[in-house]
């Protein structure tokens, strides 16, 4: 929840809002929007993949899990309906952005509409990976305190 917050709230700071008000919608402010967008991701995947990775292993040693079970024991941690719920949401999003009609593009409103719509589906996009990360390191650390049984991790 914590870092679903951050995310929104640096996102927000440099919304569409703040741009549009500064003219500034040229093609650097759009390549910003998706490097700050991609930045977050990347360290949202730094900060909760080796967490998540303990969590794994913590399981495997808690359930005596071998290298065979393992691997089946721990997908549901990494898919499940939430997960796989968020990941089409984000790529119907990524779609999206990449079916911006340009058109429009050809006046600094419409260049101003395309990069808000654009900070919109890129905060979403944030918004459901950080999302995605807390209901697996939840999952994950609520099957970590106790044994499970396999097919059990829900």
């Amino acid at each position: 929840m914590v870092l679903r917050t951050l995310a929104i709230i640096v996102l927000a700071a440099t919304g569409p809002v703040a741009h549009a008000q500064q003219g500034q919608c040229d093609p650097a402010a759009f390549r910003e929007a998706v490097a700050r967008a991609s930045a977050t991701i990347t360290g949202l995947h730094e900060k909760n993949g080796p967490v998540f990775q303990e969590h794994l292993q913590k399981l495997r040693v808690l359930n005596n899990w071998q290298e065979a079970q393992y691997v089946v024991n721990a997908a549901p941690f990494v898919k499940d309906e939430t997960t796989a719920s968020l990941d089409i949401a984000n790529q119907a999003l990524l779609a999206k952005v990449q079916s911006l009609d340009a058109a429009g593009a050809t006046t600094e409103s419409g260049r101003c509409a395309m990069l808000a719509e654009l900070k919109s589906a890129m905060e979403k996009v944030v918004s459901n990976t950080a999302a995605k990360w807390e209901h697996m390191l939840d999952k994950a650390n609520r099957a970590s305190i106790r044994p499970i049984q396999a097919g059990f991790a829900r």
